[in-house]
C-alpha cells in the first residue's frame, strides 16, 4: 500500500501541467502514488504530461492515467481518482497548482506523528499582481466551531489540496463528490468529511499554491451557471445534515452556504440579492464576529429593513 494517493483531474491545463507534474514526482516521499484523471481534455495536456513522465522513470510505476470517454467535470474526476486510490491518505492536486516538494513527506510524517485522521497545511494565493499566504489554525480545524460559523468560507478552510486525509473516512462513510456539482465540489466533499473527521493536525507552512491566474478555471465560468451549481451543492448539503439529523445543529453554517453562494450578484443586481435568503439573513447580522460591520448592517436591513418601515409608516407616517 502506498502512503499517499495524489489525485489529479486534467482538463486544459496545457500551459501549467508540466510546473504540477514536476513538483508532484520531485516530492521527497517515496511511497506516493499519482492519479491523473483525462477528463476528455481538448489540448495537449497530457502529452505534456507523459513528456514528463518520461524525465522521472523512478516514478512512472507509480503513476495511473484514467482516460474518461466523455467529459464528467472535476467532480466526476475526482470520484473515479478516489475509486481506484490506494493510499493509506489521500489529498487532491488541481493540474494547474503547484505544490512544494517536501508537502506529502512532511504531512504525512505529521499524521502519524500525532495518529490523526487529516492533517491541513497553510494555501498561497498565486495572483498575477503577486502572492498571499493564508493561514490556518487549528481554531479552525475543531468540529464544532466550523459548523458554529465561526470562520468564513475560503480556500484554505474547505479546499482538498491542502488536506491529507484518510483513506478510511472515505471508505467507513462512503463519501464521494455530488454528481453534477463542479462548482464547489471540494466544497461538497469537504464539508461532509469535516463531520466525520475527528483529529486534525496543522501544519503553519505555505506547502499549497493555488494558481488564480489561469481563466479556463472552473471558477471562472460564468456567474449564473456558477451560482445554479453552488445552490445545488447547497441543497444537496442541506440533505445531507437532515439524513443525519444534525441540520438544526449547523443552521448557522447552511445558512452562511447560502448568502455566500449569491455574494457575487450584490454588485451587479442588488435587487435580486436582496430578496434572496431573507430568513438567512435575520439570522446571520447577529454573528458579530464573523462580518464587519457594514456588512452586518446590510444584512440587518435586507433582513429586517421592510418589517421596520411598514411599522413606522402605521404608527406614525399613515396618521
Amino acid at each position: 500500500m502506498y502512503k499517499v494517493s495524489v489525485i489529479t483531474p486534467v482538463y486544459r491545463a496545457e500551459q501549467y501541467i508540466e510546473r504540477c507534474a514536476r513538483a508532484l514526482f520531485e516530492q521527497t516521499l517515496d511511497s506516493i502514488e499519482y492519479i491523473f484523471v483525462n477528463d476528455c481534455t481538448p489540448d495537449r495536456s497530457i502529452d505534456v504530461l507523459m513528456s514528463v513522465m518520461e524525465e522521472y522513470p523512478e516514478r512512472k510505476e507509480h503513476v495511473k492515467i484514467l482516460h474518461h470517454k466523455t467529459n464528467t467535470g472535476q467532480s466526476g474526476a475526482r470520484k473515479d481518482g478516489m475509486a481506484i486510490a490506494g493510499g493509506e491518505y489521500i489529498i487532491h492536486c488541481d493540474a494547474d497548482d503547484w505544490v512544494d516538494l517536501d508537502m506529502y513527506e512532511r504531512m504525512y510524517n505529521k499524521a502519524v506523528e500525532d495518529g490523526v485522521e487529516a492533517v491541513c497545511c497553510d494555501v498561497v494565493l498565486e495572483c498575477g499582481n503577486g502572492s498571499r499566504v493564508l493561514r490556518v489554525n487549528n481554531q479552525h480545524e475543531d468540529h464544532k466551531l466550523m459548523y458554529d460559523c465561526l470562520v468564513p468560507i475560503s480556500v484554505e478552510y474547505l479546499s482538498l489540496c491542502n488536506r491529507l486525509i484518510s483513506k478510511k473516512i472515505f471508505e467507513r462513510h462512503v463519501i464521494e463528490p455530488f454528481e453534477g456539482v463542479n462548482m464547489w465540489d471540494d466544497v461538497g466533499l469537504s464539508i461532509r468529511l469535516r463531520y466525520y473527521i475527528r483529529s486534525t493536525s496543522v501544519i503553519n507552512e505555505p506547502f499549497y499554491h493555488y494558481n488564480r491566474v489561469n481563466e479556463v478555471s472552473t471558477t471562472r465560468r460564468p456567474l449564473m451557471e456558477r451560482m445554479q451549481e453552488q445552490g445545488k451543492c447547497i441543497r444537496f448539503i442541506e440533505e445531507f445534515f437532515k439524513n443525519e439529523n444534525a441540520l438544526e445543529q449547523y443552521r448557522y453554517f447552511v445558512s452562511y452556504l447560502k448568502i455566500h453562494s449569491i455574494e457575487y450578484i450584490f454588485t451587479t443586481d442588488a435587487d435580486t440579492w436582496a430578496k434572496a435568503f431573507k430568513s438567512e439573513r435575520r439570522t446571520l447580522w447577529k454573528i458579530r464576529h464573523l462580518y464587519r460591520k457594514h456588512i452586518r448592517f446590510r444584512y440587518f436591513v435586507v433582513g429586517y429593513g421592510g418589517f421596520i418601515g411598514k411599522l413606522i409608516w402605521k404608527r406614525f407616517w399613515k396618521r
